[in-house]
């Protein structure tokens, strides 16, 4: 599969959701895995395939609507203070 048809599966998934605080989330999920043109792909990377792609935003969405429910999801998020000091 090229990387344009798993671009195209990934906007089908995310134009399927209704809730405009996850579309929006789930775009900030997706720009946490963009490479800058300064990195480059280690040679025993592998590319990962679209049902892998797309179970790991089914995984987040979900992880983020456990959240709104008031469910336990301790250990998968961290405060955005928290983050940024890491970056530090």
């Amino acid at each position: 599969m090229t990387a344009i048809e798993l671009k195209m599966s990934l906007l089908q998934e995310v134009m399927s959701l209704e809730d405009e605080q996850l579309i929006k989330k789930a775009l900030k999920m997706a720009a946490f895995g963009k490479v800058t043109p300064v990195e480059k792909p280690a040679d025993d990377y592998a590319e990962p395939t679209k049902e892998e792609i797309l179970a790991g935003l089914r995984n987040a969405l979900q992880d983020v609507k456990d959240l709104r429910e008031g469910k336990d999801v301790s250990g998968k998020f961290m405060d955005a203070r928290k983050w940024l000091k890491t970056l530090d």
